[in-house]
């Protein structure tokens, strides 16, 4: 399902099924030939950065501030290392939760450097480890 101009003109909550922003992304990322799980996930990343209100910070990050233009690039780019900040964000629920202690804190709190760092290094571990058959 493509968008229309008139469904693009309205607003989020009154768009049809398919014709929100985060669909209109995947579509455009599968036709630059970006695989289906990452286009997927780069959908998701967009969707939760609205529905879930993140901070304008990370809404830019995640397209609301190019129509996801520089995600695309990114992701076209470095696809591990985007993937891998799209997993932080959503586990994180934009940098608001803590995903081991289960506490919430302030997008912009400096514990997020710690709780980042502890991430890369779990997230190293699984990725050195061989797929099961």
């Amino acid at each position: 399902m493509s968008t229309t101009a008139a469904d693009s003109a309205a607003p989020i909550h009154l768009r049809p099924y398919g014709s929100y922003p985060w669909d209109d992304w995947q579509r455009s990322a599968l036709a630059a030939g970006l695989s289906p799980d990452l286009a997927a996930l780069g959908r998701s990343v967009m969707r939760e950065a609205y529905q879930h209100d993140w901070c304008e910070r990370l809404q830019a990050e995640c397209g609301y501030s190019d129509d996801g233009r520089a995600m695309l690039r990114r992701v076209l780019a470095h696809p591990r290392r985007t993937a891998a900040r799209w997993h932080w964000l959503l586990d994180t629920d934009g940098q608001r939760f803590d995903p081991w202690e289960q506490r919430g804190w302030l997008e912009d709190s400096p514990v997020w450097n710690r709780l980042r760092s502890k991430w890369n290094r779990e997230q190293t571990k699984l990725n050195a480890q061989p797929l099961a058959a």
